[in-house]
């Protein structure tokens, strides 16, 4: 399908949220998807506002992955030189950090992130001998780096073990990533120990402290995904068979494997935000100093500049009446408001197939500021130095190295109808339209744009269109808009769906196989409030992403997420929770069951996990099939119909 990017005169439609298309009885707010009087994550009209705090390798960072400068301050504790995460793999030479972290001061906050990591590329490689390398299965290495080594080697390693073993698609040309994950250790199997926030003026006083539990955090274990333990190896091919001792290094990827050892520790989502503390009124330095229980002599600092609302630079864009901007310079205020206009169709009801759909996107704070002029997006240079008004892009080296699972992935995917949504199995092609076709959104800028002539320079349109195909089915579809913002601390996610009409005046909606997800989902755990920021009105609408390993398959996250996880305290075996029909339980595949039994039949189909998605069989095959459906698991609750 190709995509035109043309400079359009819209005559505007302001399609609004999911509720102005579907009734929902039970929308998320009342018990809760959201409390009303307190909503921690709706910025400046909330009572507080989230803090994420970052650090790599000893240093404070921002979500760019920028080192954060101590300043004018003498903290002896804190590198004098840092890595910029920026410039690529194997890390650089440290230097000496320039970036400042700003937080306003008389403002309420809450912890909602705290996440640091230290990582080596390249020490832990196979021997130099070609025969010896050939057969290197060496953990001790790493694992004695982790433990003696690493920056967080205070913590208490007793009784860990080398765990998971995962194998993931590199890339489509049978390149693979081989991660194997050290589990166990005592202190990550702790729920009691604790975090003290303080924050401290120049002179070294303690203006304010707060503690917060590991409880206090949804995500607090490395079932999410975000505490992880692990030795990656990525440009390797298949192994030829089960327990293969050779490593097949694949020549198409460089002159060798990239090796990287990492001991990453996040917690994120506070489930109590009511926890929270005010920024102290000061003006200039300062420190935000957290000490964790488990490593009490060894406290992370973030440096931070204190600076007054009143003394914010008028950055953003005040808008008209038609929600775009002007040229009318304001302040930022704090949170994201992703907005689209679509342009009316011909008809002024519906879209044909074979019609052009035509839409803008604006980014705004939550006081309904515009963070970029009409014309365009902020550039890449301009998220790098700090002049977007916090609006992200996508940031290879904070995924790839930091690990950061939210990666800011800013773009779109228009999919419809919604009727058709399902998750798909071993096709990049899903049953119903799609752009793109492939499990990423269309990024508002590549990955790889940065690094083109003048790449870092160019400006994003704002104003996108897309063909409709001939034979596209009447429905209801959908744009899911993903934004990432970095503002004063707050760091923040949003995925909104916003809706047009194809081929028809009459709604649809999804298709209602997967639900439920507020009975646990609610208040301040709502999922608006988790990892992307899709409403649980929507959840169906993560299948048109989350396909395949390479952005998660839906199926094996969710699973190994709430499966694993301490605070899911519903039966592990009763499917009729989240699932609402039948036969949305009766597609069973290595790759789902496997999210909880590890060692599902074994290695008895051993290829099936290293075929193309393309190729059918696959691990995301349907076993039902040839056995599950006529005999579905025993120990499993389904639903009846």
């Amino acid at each position: 399908m190709k995509l035109h990017q043309k400079i359009l005169l819209l005559s505007v439609v302001a399609l609004a949220s999911g509720c102005d298309v579907f009734m929902t009885t039970d929308a998320e707010g009342t018990r809760g998807r959201g409390a009303k009087a307190f909503d921690p994550y709706s910025s400046s009209a909330s009572g507080a506002i989230s803090l994420s705090l970052l650090q790599f390798k000893g240093c404070a960072i921002l979500p760019n992955g920028l080192p954060v400068s101590p300043g004018s301050l003498s903290l002896p504790d804190y590198p004098a030189e840092c890595i910029n995460l920026t410039e690529g793999q194997p890390l650089p030479a440290p230097s000496e950090p320039t970036e400042r972290l700003n937080v306003t001061p008389g403002a309420l906050y809450f912890l909602r992130e705290f996440t640091a990591v230290d990582t080596v590329f390249g020490r832990h490689t196979p021997p130099a001998t070609p025969e010896a390398a050939k057969y290197y299965e060496d953990w001790h290495a790493p694992a004695s780096w982790i433990r003696k080594q690493s920056l967080f080697k205070a913590l208490d390693w007793t009784g860990m073990t080398v765990g998971r073993d995962e194998w993931r698609a590199y890339n489509n040309r049978g390149t693979f990533q081989r991660e194997t994950y050290f589990e166990n250790a005592s202190w990550m199997l702790s729920d009691d120990d604790s975090f003290t926030l303080e924050v401290v003026d120049a002179s070294g006083v303690v203006r304010t402290s707060i503690t917060y539990t590991r409880r206090d955090f949804l995500a607090e274990n490395s079932t999410t995904g975000r505490t992880r333990v692990s030795r990656t190896i990525v440009g390797l091919t298949r192994p030829e068979f089960p327990n293969d001792p050779v490593m097949h290094v694949d020549p198409d990827y460089g002159p060798e494997p990239t090796y990287q050892t990492t001991v990453k520790i996040s917690l994120a989502n506070s489930t109590n935000p009511f926890k929270s503390f005010r920024m102290p009124q000061l003006t200039g330095e300062g420190v935000i100093r957290v000490t964790w229980s488990l490593m009490k002599d060894k406290p992370f600092l973030f440096p931070v500049t204190f600076v007054p609302e009143q003394d914010r630079l008028a950055t953003c864009f005040k808008l008209d009446a038609d929600g775009l901007a002007t040229s009318e310079r304001v302040p930022c205020g704090f949170g994201l408001t992703q907005k689209v206009n679509i342009a009316r169709p011909q008809n002024g009801k519906y879209f044909i197939p074979g019609e052009t759909v035509a839409f803008r996107v604006s980014m705004q704070d939550g006081d309904g500021n515009g963070l970029h002029p009409r014309e365009g997006l902020p550039t890449f240079n301009e998220y790098m130095g700090d002049q977007s008004n916090g609006f992200a892009y996508f940031n290879e080296f904070m995924l790839t190295t930091y690990r950061d699972v939210s990666s800011s992935e800013s773009g779109f995917k228009v999919v419809g109808p919604l009727q058709d949504l399902k998750a798909t199995y071993g096709t990049y092609q899903p049953p119903y339209f799609a752009y793109p076709q492939t499990s990423e959104p269309f990024y508002f800028l590549y990955p790889n744009a940065p690094y083109l002539p003048r790449g870092a320079d160019v400006m994003p349109p704002t104003q996108w269109s897309i063909n409709l195909p001939e034979n596209a089915k009447p429905g209801t579809y959908a744009i899911y808009v993903k934004g990432h913002r970095n503002f004063m601390g707050e760091r923040l996610n949003r995925l909104d769906p916003f809706f047009f009409q194809v081929g028809q005046e009459q709604p649809t909606t999804y298709p209602g196989r997967v639900g439920n997800c507020q009975i646990c989902h609610n208040g301040v755990n709502s999922l608006s409030n988790l990892h992307h920021g899709l409403s649980v009105d929507h959840v169906e609408g993560c299948t048109v992403c989350h396909t395949d390993e390479t952005v998660g398959f839906m199926p094996d996250s969710i699973h190994r997420i709430h499966m694993g996880s301490r605070k899911y305290e519903k039966s592990k075996s009763d499917c009729t929770l989240c699932h609402l029909t039948r036969e949305s339980t009766l597609r069973p595949s290595l790759q789902a069951c496997g999210s909880c039994h590890v060692q599902v039949h074994g290695t008895e189909y051993f290829d099936l996990k290293f075929e193309k998605l393309q190729n059918t069989p696959n691990s995301y095959g349907n076993c039902a099939q040839a056995c599950h459906a006529v005999t579905p698991p025993a120990q499993h609750i389904l639903p009846s119909h």
